[in-house]
């Protein structure tokens, strides 16, 4: 079937204000469905996992397809749990615009800034939804104007919601608003309008505002990104503003360009019982068929497609082809990744993520019998979800794993226990810190037994500014040590800063290759990959290092009343706060704080703002800490600083890994 024009919409939003609803709600009004799908009871169709049937809450992006209008929309549902934010990133890079949804009930959440700040950075087309407006207590006017004054953006009302009878709630078109002109939202959408337009500026200033449905029209050629964004009332429970949604999906977003050349971006992927590993693809360019073969750039080799589906409301259905603007799947052999390119274009995405992992966790088998079922099962979540950044240390007999938050430890439980039938148990989460060396130092390596080798150098390190990374230059003559073997040298750096002597990733430092030898003969390529870790960790070593903790910039809304208990809070916490602000009746504080002081505050602050304040963490770098013994990590598997058992395991003698 060939549609006007196919769009790839996604829902965001914070935890609980309806975006799976909203979404069955577009399926069955657009006639894709012939029942209305319910979170409350389990039958939503973009909740297929039965966790998120039990939990009634989205922990997956899925992707459902229906028509409006001859258009084909594809819709992606995101978790709306900050500890899932990197399913969101994920999605993100696929989206042609958004549908933002707000609870008309709770307003502006937390999580809604996190989403926002991404929207804006990526100039995303967006619609926002205010969603709830038949719950009783609901201050539609109110909403809408933090919603412009919280984001600092303007809004335009596409339609009006009508609440004062609570049994009948409805939405008047925009077009019949006339008599609501002095209404908070409506006059403030017409001086929003008029910001933007300079004609119809004046016709406001006159006066002149009662021809609704040319400044309707006027209102959507207006409406983009960074300007001047479209607003719809609605309850997706009653079904009511879900068709003014879906005739403003098809007229604010503009055309989208495809490429030439087959092209297509991997957002996400999966292990299914039957099908095996999936991976779900935006086509950009060309098209794709059964059996074709097309570049992967990260894997930097070629791989062959060997089957084609696309989503269709809740089951997979096998194609021959995909066009492009199309999501699908594909099934391949190889080892593809999240966020992987395929083809040649260059489709990167180089924005803010919403989510960064900065704690880690072990986890273990409940019964030893296993064991490495549980290390099998955590390397294919690993492949779903990269950010976990899985870690088997087989020496140690460890697993360790990144993640965003607590109940992300939570759902991976109840996924091992499902999918694997693995009780497993989860560890107290830890900050992961890092380190950055205390003084300059240097560390010598004379690689050259047993034979044949030849691998002898000096290093420099010095420590950096907080939040340089790693810089790395070469004194060293190519008649000395030349190209070929100083470029596996810069190859190992990343590798040898993995773990440094208190057991973390090492940064903020310059390394200098100050001098060195090879042998005409003896010398080869894998002698100075193997020796470079050697020298730096001796120099890290001599050196010493401190450790580097990750810091949250908060932003607190309460009411006044509670800006005492906030306060006493955050100074036991030992955070840095900036004088607060005032708005009638609420207060605004801003500062930063460790994570590891801060990792379970949300809990407490709900608790005392009775979860009607608004409390934002965000990543906000490093800074140097006090090393204490439980911050420190032991080195996990052969360190380069026992020189003689690094060196058996380099060369293969035996894989400590493999003990």
């Amino acid at each position: 079937m060939s549609y006007n024009r196919i769009i790839t919409i996604g829902i965001l939003a914070h935890v609980d204000a309806g975006k799976t609803s909203i979404t069955e709600s577009l399926l069955h009004h657009s006639g894709a469905t012939k029942s209305l799908g319910s979170v409350d009871k389990g039958s939503a169709i973009t909740d297929g996992l039965s966790m998120e049937k039990e939990r009634g809450i989205s922990i997956k992006s899925s992707a459902v397809n229906f028509t409006w209008n001859d258009s084909l929309i594809q819709l992606v549902d995101t978790p709306g749990h900050i500890d899932f934010s990197a399913e969101v990133d994920r999605s993100l890079t696929i989206l042609d615009a958004v549908i933002l949804v707000i609870s008309a009930k709770e307003g502006i959440q937390a999580h809604t800034l996190n989403l926002w700040e991404s929207l804006i950075e990526r100039k995303l087309p967006v619609l926002v939804f205010f969603n709830k407006i038949d719950r009783a207590g609901v201050d539609i006017e109110n909403v809408f104007q933090d919603f412009q004054d919280s984001l600092n953006t303007k809004l335009f009302a596409l339609n009006y919601p009508d609440i004062n009878d609570p049994d009948n709630p409805k939405v008047l078109p925009f077009t019949e608003c006339s008599n609501l002109l002095e209404t908070t939202i409506i006059d403030r959408s017409l001086e929003n309008l008029a910001e933007q337009d300079e004609e119809f500026l004046e016709s406001y200033l006159e006066g002149n505002i009662s021809e609704l449905d040319k400044i309707l029209l006027k209102a959507k050629q207006k409406t983009h990104p960074e300007s001047l964004y479209g607003a719809v009332f609605g309850s997706a429970k009653l079904g009511i503003g879900i068709e003014e949604l879906l005739d403003n999906l098809i007229n604010l977003i503009p055309e989208s360009n495809s490429t030439l050349e087959a092209s297509a971006k991997v957002f996400k992927v999966n292990f299914d019982q039957k099908k095996g590993r999936l991976a779900y693809i935006k086509i950009y360019g060309g098209t794709l068929k059964n059996k074709d073969v097309i570049h992967s750039q990260q894997l930097n080799k070629d791989i062959k497609i060997n089957q084609l589906f696309k989503p269709h409301l809740g089951e997979l259905v096998q194609v021959n082809v995909l066009n492009p603007g199309e999501i699908g799947l594909i099934s391949t052999s190889e080892t593809i990744l999240a966020g992987d390119v395929l083809g040649r274009e260059k489709l990167d995405d180089p924005y803010a993520k919403i989510g960064k992992a900065i704690i880690g966790v072990q986890v273990e088998a409940v019964h030893d019998k296993d064991y490495q079922k549980l290390g099998e099962a955590l390397e294919y979540l690993n492949i779903e979800d990269p950010t976990l950044d899985f870690q088997w240390f087989k020496k140690e007999k460890e697993f360790h794993l990144k993640i965003l938050g607590p109940i992300q430890t939570e759902v991976l439980k109840d996924n091992l226990e499902q999918r694997w039938s693995i009780e497993s148990n989860f560890l107290q989460p830890k900050v992961i810190y890092k380190e950055t060396p205390s003084t300059s130092a240097e560390g010598y390596v004379r690689y050259w037994m047993p034979k044949p080798c030849w691998a002898i150098m000096t290093f420099l390190i010095e420590p950096g500014p907080i939040g340089s990374g790693v810089e790395f230059k070469s004194k060293v003559r190519t008649s000395e040590i030349s190209n070929k073997y100083q470029n596996e040298v810069k190859r190992a750096i990343p590798w040898a800063l993995k773990q440094g002597i208190k057991g973390y990733e090492v940064t903020d430092l310059s390394i200098t290759l100050l001098e060195g030898s090879e042998h005409t003969v003896h010398s080869n390529p894998g002698d100075f990959l193997l020796a470079t870790p050697m020298g730096i960790m001796r120099g890290l070593e001599h050196a010493g290092t401190d450790l580097l903790e990750p810091m949250y910039a908060f932003e607190i809304q309460a009411q006044q009343n509670l800006l005492g208990p906030i306060s006493s809070d955050l100074n036991q916490m030992g955070a840095y706060i900036n004088a607060p602000e005032f708005d009638n009746d609420f207060f605004l504080i801003r500062g930063r704080v460790s994570v590891a002081k801060a990792m379970d505050y949300s809990i407490k602050f709900n608790a005392t703002t009775s979860g009607k304040g608004r409390l934002k963490l965000t990543l906000d770098g490093y800074q140097k800490t006090t090393t204490t013994e439980d911050k420190i990590s032991i080195f996990k598997g052969v360190s380069p600083l026992d020189e003689s058992q690094w060196i058996l395991h380099m060369r293969g003698a035996f894989k400590a890994d493999e003990r």
